[in-house]
């Protein structure tokens, strides 16, 4: 019993490689730095697209179409860009 726990007490070698993590199962792949922050390695489509819905996230609802009417400019590209949305959308 004593030999076990000097072999568990002795030093390992350092050897690992760095160490990868994914938040979200695979869809994005960081690597963790030994300063604590990470550094994006691999994003696939679909989590590049979930991100950009959050950006776009205030680019509807109240607050944006009180914008729109402040904003003529804004409110007519709005205009254009929801017809060319119809457009593709129903073809």
């Amino acid at each position: 019993m004593v030999k076990k726990i000097k072999k568990l007490n002795k030093k390992r070698k350092n050897t690992t490689g760095p160490i990868f993590v994914s938040p979200d199962g695979g869809e994005t792949v960081y690597q963790s730095l030994p300063d604590g922050s990470r550094v994006l390695i691999e994003q696939s489509q679909k989590a590049q697209d979930e991100e950009q819905v959050y950006e776009e996230a205030d680019m509807v609802g109240v607050e944006a179409i009180e914008l729109r009417r402040k904003y003529p400019t804004l409110k007519k590209a709005w205009e254009r860009y929801a017809t060319v949305w119809h457009l593709v959308k129903n073809d």
